[in-house]
């Protein structure tokens, strides 16, 4: 295991994830987990086509890898880097794993949970440090190719469908 020293360098080990998925035909988000010493014990990317079943999200991968790797479901002073804004059902995981914070890249407009207004998520707020915007170019880019690249080979398909970005 190699230990990690800023958020922009752990961000782009995300963002790897995040290609990954995009080499497999799944949307580009990719999750890693860190512990308290900054060391990544766990990485994941979405699985949502391969597995057939929207519970494959790049963050539950992790989690479930992390958990694995250290043998508990706790996973008290660990931080989750993500390069999308988590979904509702993401960041209800996250705060159940007792997850410290969450640094992600980009908002997600359709299906965020709303991180970047405290004010929506009161509870969240009380128990999990949350950043925002480190990697977020990269994310984007990687989420309009990916789009655009669908939206191109479907014939006769909407120009809007499917649109996060």
């Amino acid at each position: 295991m190699q230990k990690m020293h800023t958020k922009e360098l752990i961000m782009k080990k995300a963002l790897l994830q995040a290609q990954l998925a995009m080499r497999h035909n799944e949307v580009p988000i990719g999750a890693v987990i860190v512990d308290a010493g900054g060391v990544i014990i766990a990485r994941g990317y979405n699985k949502i086509e391969a597995k057939n079943c929207q519970t494959a999200h790049a963050e539950i991968i992790a989690i479930q890898k992390a958990c694995k790797k250290i043998g508990d479901w706790r996973l008290n002073g660990c931080w989750i880097y993500v390069t999308l804004e988590p979904c509702l059902m993401c960041i209800g995981l996250i705060q159940l794993s007792r997850i410290e914070g969450i640094v992600f890249a980009a908002l997600s407009p359709l299906f965020g949970s709303g991180l970047s207004n405290p004010k929506n998520l009161p509870l969240y707020a009380k128990h999990l440090e949350i950043e925002r915007g480190i990697g977020e170019e990269k994310s984007i880019q990687l989420l309009q190719a990916f789009f655009k690249n669908k939206r191109k080979k479907r014939k006769g398909g909407s120009e809007s469908e499917g649109r996060l970005y």
